[in-house]
């Protein structure tokens, strides 16, 4: 059985950013992760250690749905989850049946995002980026801006 490793971050919706921002670092002490690059309308907070991260992202841009949740694994155990869930015929939000072409290139980690049979989103992250670029030949197919 494939180890989704830990969760990565978590997917919080907001229509103010800078009053977010703002309320995220007065109230739970959460800052920009300036170590993640994140070009398509969202911004990873973390806390001080790096081990709590949510993705604030405007309502209006096309992103993760609020509440996912990101499982993060090695390149290879990205590779091995991509053929899981094709092999188990699992959907993303639009219905379609998860393949290695429903990657997204974050330009610093990749993405696959899906939900479960009650439409809970989820998504599997890799930050082995150089590597899984390379072997799924996405230089084209970039999401970040």
């Amino acid at each position: 059985m494939l180890n989704l490793g830990k969760i990565d971050h978590i997917h919080v919706r907001v229509d103010d950013m800078a009053r977010a921002l703002t309320w995220y670092q007065r109230v739970l002490g959460l800052g920009p992760d300036t170590r993640i690059r994140k070009a398509n309308g969202s911004t990873m907070l973390a806390n001080n250690s790096g081990s709590i991260r949510l993705a604030l992202t405007l309502q209006s841009a096309p992103a993760c749905a609020p509440g996912s949740v990101s499982f993060v694994v090695g390149g290879q155990e990205f590779l091995e989850w991509l053929d899981q869930l094709a092999g188990e015929r699992v959907k993303d939000r639009a219905g379609e049946t998860v393949a290695r072409d429903s990657v997204e290139d974050h330009a610093s980690y990749l993405s696959v995002a899906f939900v479960d049979p009650f439409g809970n989103p989820y998504e599997i992250i890799s930050y082995d980026y150089t590597w899984l670029a390379g072997k799924l030949k996405l230089a084209s197919r970039s999401i970040a801006g």
